[in-house]
């Protein structure tokens, strides 16, 4: 069974999601209406033709099989705008809405994506429908990705909030903390403008997250992400933020009650 026809199988009660981390920043939340949202899946190995950066973790998901209702970039970087696997899910899931900011609204027409199923999403803008709310916040990626994004997503009453790629600003934690998320997934690669573990330890104690989980590592050798850090600072400074450790393609259910469990499978 593939983990896309895993993640489709996956028993979602009211109330509850279902989060698959995907590798690098890239998780699959799924409501128990069975729509499917994407964050940063990054599919494909194409990164090693366009900077030469091999992926060292195993392909997970066939972008021909993957069928997202929404799928939101929060940069242009191709870890997170999969310049393989987006006109692949565009041409094969016609349902498939794209969301990211002004600079991936540009590369999304460079890739022949019709204009209605693309979304604006800069710094403060906001989409919503009965399924899910969608808000960007200011990440600082530096010159790198100037209009990178920070994502917070409400969906089956919980919120999450997706760091992005970022460098550590206690200011756009604070921010996030006023969304009161109750998961934080964090990207701690440690390189290239972004928090190391201790930084984004320090950053979910800042949001008040509930949970906490460290991505955007274990992909690239040259990202040194540390979630061993990550998870020890916490301890440390956010006894009451629980630490979520995710396998790759894994797949938790986040309860009713705020905690994270291992799914059930259907009968």
């Amino acid at each position: 069974m593939s983990l896309i026809q895993d993640i489709r199988n996956a028993v979602v009660e009211q109330g509850e999601l279902a989060v698959c981390w995907l590798g690098q920043a890239g998780f699959v939340v799924k409501s128990s209406m069975g729509k499917m949202l994407t964050i940063d899946p990054y599919l494909t190995d194409c990164g090693w033709k366009i900077r030469g950066f091999k992926r060292i973790s195993a392909l997970l998901v066939d972008p021909a099989e993957f069928s997202p209702d929404y799928y939101i970039a929060t940069h242009i970087h191709f870890d997170h705008f999969d310049y393989d696997a987006i006109p692949v899910v565009a041409e094969r899931s016609p349902k498939t809405q794209f969301w990211g900011p002004s600079s991936c609204m540009k590369e999304l027409e460079k890739l022949n994506i019709p204009e209605k199923r693309c979304h604006h999403l800069d710094w403060e803008e906001s989409w919503s429908d009965n399924t899910v709310s969608i808000r960007a916040i200011k990440a600082d990626h530096g010159t790198m990705a100037p209009d990178a994004i920070g994502v917070l997503l409400q969906m089956e009453g919980h919120r999450l909030y997706f760091s992005g790629d970022t460098a550590f600003r206690e200011d756009l934690f604070r921010e996030a903390a006023k969304y009161l998320p109750d998961a934080a997934f964090m990207s701690v690669n440690g390189e290239f403008g972004n928090l190391t573990g201790e930084e984004g330890a320090r950053a979910a104690e800042l949001c008040k997250a509930k949970n906490a989980t460290a991505c955007h590592c274990w992909t690239f050798m040259e990202h040194r992400g540390d979630p061993v850090q990550f998870y020890r600072t916490l301890e440390q400074v956010a006894p009451k933020c629980c630490g979520v450790r995710f396998r790759q393609g894994e797949i938790m259910i986040l309860g009713r009650d705020n905690v994270f469990r291992e799914r059930s499978m259907p009968e």
